[in-house]
């Protein structure tokens, strides 16, 4: 593994670790593509639309914690898996699933969700 793989490791490890950790590792002009049918699913353009709206169309968030399980790199591209745990309007999700992410100069510029079980997803966003 070269510095730029374990760069970009590292990078897409911030993502999961918080408000601040997470903020410092987005693009400003990120694309970022939940997966699903639900109204959260759709394109997020820009650092303002990923940090602000997509937030917005998740609340009221009781509990949303990832648990990070493994991070691949080829190049640029970045793919995670991890375990999600949520809470909303009283609706429980646990599922697992994966982000690829793809970084340039030191930044996330686009992702894409992936679900082992969409339909609990759509359904918990969709409450």
């Amino acid at each position: 593994m070269n510095e730029q793989d374990r760069s970009n490791i590292e990078i897409a490890r911030k993502m999961y670790e918080g408000d601040e950790s997470e903020r410092a590792s987005v693009a400003s002009d990120i694309i970022w593509h939940p997966p699903g049918h639900n109204p959260v699913s759709r394109d997020y353009h820009g650092y303002e639309e990923y940090t602000k709206l997509m937030s917005s169309l998740m609340a009221p968030l009781t509990r949303w914690e990832f648990t990070l399980e493994s991070v691949m790199t080829n190049r640029n591209l970045v793919m995670t898996t991890y375990h999600l745990q949520g809470e909303r309007k009283g609706k429980i999700v646990d599922l697992h699933g994966g982000h690829l992410m793809r970084i340039e100069n030191g930044k996330v510029v686009e992702g894409w969700g992936f679900t082992d079980d969409q339909d609990a997803l759509d359904e918990f966003f969709s409450a």
